[in-house]
């Protein structure tokens, strides 16, 4: 059953294909349209704006172990080889509307401050349309 009501952000995950990164902290979608501009003689000054590129990001940030199923190295590994990887941000509640697609790493980091957990965190920039489905 879908859910109701305001959403515990716990159950948000962002997953790899059907694997859940591990020991996750945040997850964020990011949607965004760049509008086109039209300026000219008959517009009184006035710029209208139309509908231009869309693009889509997913980020989010986790703590770091080295036997994650789904962690660092992982996620290290697509970076440096560009595989494109299969996206989805999800709370796996059945009926939930979930967003996924085909996308590339383009931020990794690893940060360690003293006495804190060791944390990663990461970005993947979406490679054409992302779609919304029902999980």
């Amino acid at each position: 059953m879908a859910s109701t009501g305001i959403i515990n952000a716990t159950i948000v995950a962002i997953k790899v294909g059907a694997t859940k990164i591990n020991n996750a902290l945040s997850a964020e979608l990011n949607i965004t349209m760049e509008p086109r501009e039209s300026l000219n003689k008959d517009s009184g000054g006035w710029r209208a704006r139309f509908s231009g590129a869309k693009s889509w990001e997913m980020s989010g940030e986790a703590e770091f172990a080295p036997d994650a199923t789904y962690g660092l190295e992982e996620l290290f590994d697509a970076l440096l080889a560009g595989t494109s990887l299969t996206m989805l941000f999800t709370t796996d509640v059945t009926g939930d509307t979930q967003f996924g697609g085909s996308a590339v790493i383009t931020n990794l980091t690893k940060s360690a401050g003293v006495e804190e957990n060791v944390q990663i965190s990461y970005t993947f920039a979406g490679n054409g349309a992302i779609a919304k489905t029902t999980a």
